[in-house]
């Protein structure tokens, strides 16, 4: 076999461990996956997934402030506000709470009081939870910074919504950042598999010099230990990079 077919499966080899394509910025509703490798692909469907939902959260704040600024009562903005799910997990939470604060309010409590009585949520992870109760407390402090001090609720809740998107397309950037470290790890561990697969294509025999001589093993073990060394430093370095920022 040529060298120029060698060159170019190994070319083909390391191609094919390269991500797809170029990971994207995050959008404000529904942000688009990055990542490579099964792991990767799981930990892209999560961020797809929590980020997505998140966005419901922008998406009812920007109705409440639309309603509000329109004239409607707090009841008949949480009322509006509730049909408006897309069917998702906190879709469904969003409907069930607006309808419940909505419901509390034409009884005469306060929309603060109703947020702060309504149940948790359970939506199945732990981060969309969290987001959910962060999200619902930060709206009793609008209701209340409105009811003390004057300012427009309107202002407030667009305020909010704008911040929760800016935390949105931090996770994002964040995200897209440690795509090509993810992607580098992958590749570097996998040339020592490609070199002993080239020199098999050459002629020699790596696998029988790894297996069967004393320095061979030496170096079969120490280049074990030291990839398995330098997989687990990388993962610790990109989970506190993923860490930060959270809440």
């Amino acid at each position: 076999m040529s060298a120029a077919v060698v060159l170019a499966l190994c070319v083909a080899g390391c191609a094919a461990l390269l991500p797809a394509g170029p990971a994207h910025r995050v959008h404000r509703i529904r942000p688009p996956a990055v990542g490579a490798g099964r792991p990767g692909r799981l930990r892209t469907r999560l961020f797809r997934d929590t980020a997505g939902e998140a966005a419901e959260w922008v998406a009812l704040l920007r109705r409440l402030a639309a309603l509000l600024q329109a004239g409607r009562s707090p009841a008949a903005a949480f009322e509006g506000a509730a049909c408006a799910g897309t069917g998702t997990g906190t879709g469904r939470h969003i409907d069930r709470l607006c309808e419940s604060v909505a419901a509390a309010a034409r009884l005469g409590l306060g929309a603060a009081a109703a947020l702060e009585a309504a149940p948790p949520a359970r939506l199945g992870h732990r981060a969309l939870d969290r987001r959910a109760a962060s999200t619902t407390a930060e709206l009793v402090l609008c209701w209340a910074v409105s009811a003390r001090t004057g300012a427009p609720l309107t202002g407030l809740l667009n305020g909010l919504a704008d911040a929760l998107e800016a935390e949105l397309d931090a996770e994002a950037a964040r995200s897209t950042a440690l795509a090509g470290p993810r992607s580098t790890v992958r590749i570097l561990t996998w040339l020592p598999v490609l070199g002993i697969g080239l020199g098999m294509l050459m002629g020699v025999d790596p696998l029988g010099v790894l297996l069967t001589t004393p320095w061979g093993r030496g170096a079969l073990v120490a280049g074990a230990v030291l990839t398995l060394a330098g997989r687990a430093w990388t993962r610790t370095l990109i989970v506190r990079a993923e860490a930060v920022g959270e809440p």
